[in-house]
């Protein structure tokens, strides 16, 4: 099956920023990232990379964007893909994060 860009709304429930290479998830469900979410009452955990690359500058300003949603515990809404294949992936990678009022 091939990759679904999907939608999911509401308030952290974790912001967690780790090391290069650490990833998330388990073997079957891992996603190569260093900032990991998790939204209240959605399934799956959602991330982005850090690295010195060409989406660097987006990437921090994603940052920056969900520690100010997850200090003042404000709605976020967050766009992401994934791959549900065979084994119903939930793990996906953000492509668009816009804070809520």
């Amino acid at each position: 099956m091939a990759e679904q860009i999907r939608t999911a709304i509401g308030q952290l429930a974790y912001l967690r920023v780790h090391r290069l290479g650490s990833g998330f998830g388990p073997h079957s469900d891992f996603i190569d990232v260093e900032v990991v979410i998790g939204i209240k009452q959605v399934e799956g955990g959602f991330g982005f990379s850090l690295r010195n690359d060409d989406s660097r500058f987006a990437h921090q300003g994603m940052l920056d964007v969900l520690r100010d949603c997850f200090n003042s515990d404000t709605i976020v809404e967050v766009e992401y893909t994934v791959d549900p294949g065979e084994f119903g992936k939930a793990n996906g990678y953000i492509l668009r994060v816009t804070r809520r009022k």
